[in-house]
């Protein structure tokens, strides 16, 4: 049995509205509340644990008991209590003033209750602290596919050189058939222009090379852009001179 008395200044009236309750906390964090009935002035509640194993899971041990009391203007400047549980009362007075809520911790409750049947309920599950994501994780260990058996080197560098075989066979055709170079220009600046331009095409191709070797994406469009431009300028110089020796041999 918990009984106790609430004093006010003069011309103020204690109106709780059901704001007064008795909560007790197990060991394991679980909660019990109460509310605690009685009038303006005075307030008593009766528990009977034997008849309530249920609603406390059956779970025996020290609970914490925390009286909370509320109202639109109040607050706790003196107190004295006096308490002996279950058994003797509890005299607590309270001096309100303007705040709204007074909480107040009146001590441990040890239980010692039946075990628990076999389709007893269970404590229902604590809610997690949500800072707790926040703290050190367990370290996560990376698991990786093992890689995929590739062919020996030799099988390797046998299907590079088929793949090379035809350009090969080409180099081989120019030299025995003669390189066709009657138009290339005769004179120093439209030779230094073809030079460059052939130069250019080979620069290219080696770059696709480089491309599939080494290096990215991203960095053989900076170089072929480079390129480009480069092969743009000499190519255009290169295939007006073959133009206007064309036209100055008609008209001859």
């Amino acid at each position: 049995r918990l009984s106790f008395q609430l004093s006010t200044p003069l011309g103020r009236t204690f109106k709780p509205h059901q704001q007064v309750f008795l909560k007790l906390k197990h060991e394991s964090k679980v909660e019990h509340l109460f509310v605690v009935p009685g009038s303006a002035r005075q307030f008593k509640i009766v528990l009977d644990f034997l008849g309530l194993v249920e609603k406390f899971y059956y779970l025996s041990g020290t609970y914490d008991l925390e009286l909370s009391v509320g109202d639109a203007s109040m607050v706790c400047r003196h107190i004295h209590n006096s308490t002996v549980l279950f058994g003797l009362a509890l005299l607590i007075i309270l001096c309100l003033l303007q705040e709204n809520s007074f909480l107040r911790a009146l001590g441990q409750l040890e239980l010692d209750l039946p075990e628990a049947p076999e389709k007893a309920p269970r404590p229902p599950a604590q809610a997690v602290d949500p800072l707790a994501k926040f703290r050190p994780q367990k370290e996560i260990e990376h698991i990786f596919r093992v890689p995929e058996k590739r062919p020996l080197q030799e099988v390797s560098l046998a299907f590079t050189g088929l793949t090379l075989l035809p350009f090969i066979g080409f180099l081989i055709g120019l030299m025995r058939l003669g390189v066709n170079l009657k138009n290339f220009p005769s004179l120093p600046g439209p030779a230094a222009f073809a030079s460059l331009f052939h130069a250019g095409i080979a620069a290219v191709l080696l770059l696709y090379v480089l491309f599939w070797v080494k290096l990215d994406l991203f960095t053989t469009l900076k170089y072929l852009s480079f390129l480009g431009v480069f092969l743009v300028f000499v190519g255009h110089r290169t295939l007006s001179h073959l133009s206007n020796t064309t036209a100055k041999q008609k008209t001859a």
